[in-house]
């Protein structure tokens, strides 16, 4: 690609581009409708302590001190915000999904925080004047950045962070889009479009004359089911499975990719995760 053509593109439009084209063919709501569940967000949640390292290395890249004011932006069911909150001195989390929301309060107070204020909106829709108490000296976004507009979204954190801003993102086709991509036209009659990724990102950025600092490293993302049978009530949701021909067609993808593991089946799952941080 020429040097000014490169130049010119709009990254935030291919950004929303990909978005739009990957809501559209899964077929259903934004990102935050599949967690409206509480059930779904209680399996988050356990499935993430079944990761500790990962929490702790996130916590480290942040490090939070005792005063600090951090801001979690799309904060699931507290997955970080409450271990977070066990350590700053005041956290916010915006989250948009009920269950998410619901599951990460009783977490909360499980551990006996209360310096933890659950903000129930989608990030677009955050008004930061009523609804969040700024400015934050971390202000971050863990995978969580199933946004349509990107740059709109990275300027409002920028309005209300006063130190510094961590974004986690994906590096290529995830674990879990894979077998979207390879299935979907066989389930669907038609191809499956992934969201925009790393790479995007990080023009997004640069043409915001913001010049993150990058790093990377793998997500293990595999999965572990008692049977086939197990897998494909879990996953019928996500491949948006609703009869039994597209049940048959998942079946024979999990047979033969499917591993055993300590009597149980591994749907294993290797992801690229990408960090950007900058100071404010």
């Amino acid at each position: 690609m020429k040097e000014m053509d490169y130049k010119t593109i709009d990254w935030n439009e291919v950004w929303k581009g990909l978005y739009e084209k990957n809501v559209g063919s899964r077929g259903r709501g934004e990102c935050a409708t599949i967690w409206d569940s509480k059930k779904k967000a209680e399996e988050f949640l356990a499935q993430s302590d079944k990761n500790p390292e990962r929490i702790s290395r996130v916590i480290e890249r942040l490090r939070p001190g005792p005063g600090s004011k951090v801001l979690d932006i799309g904060a699931g069911p507290g997955t970080l915000a409450v271990p977070i909150a066990g350590l700053a001195g005041q956290v916010t989390a915006v989250e948009p999904a009920a269950g998410m929301a619901e599951v990460m309060k009783e977490y909360a107070a499980r551990q006996g925080i209360s310096n933890l204020t659950v903000v129930r909106k989608r990030w677009e829709d955050i008004d930061p004047a009523t609804d969040l108490d700024g400015p934050y000296d971390i202000v971050f976004a863990s995978h969580s950045l199933g946004m349509p507009d990107i740059r709109k979204a990275i300027e409002k954190m920028t309005a209300v962070a006063s130190r510094q801003i961590f974004l986690f993102w994906f590096g290529g086709v995830t674990s879990w889009e894979r077998p979207m991509v390879d299935l979907w036209p066989k389930l669907h009659g038609k191809a499956y479009t992934p969201g925009p990724k790393a790479d995007i990102l990080f023009n997004v950025l640069w043409s915001m004359g913001i010049t993150p600092n990058m790093s990377s490293g793998e997500l293990d993302h595999a999965k572990i089911y008692p049977d086939v049978t197990s897998a494909i009530g879990d996953l019928r949701e996500q491949f948006a499975i609703s009869t039994p021909e597209q049940d048959e067609v998942l079946r024979h993808y999990l047979e033969e990719v499917m591993i055993p593991k300590n009597g149980q089946l591994a749907l294993p799952g290797k992801t690229t995760g990408v960090q950007f941080w900058w100071e404010v």
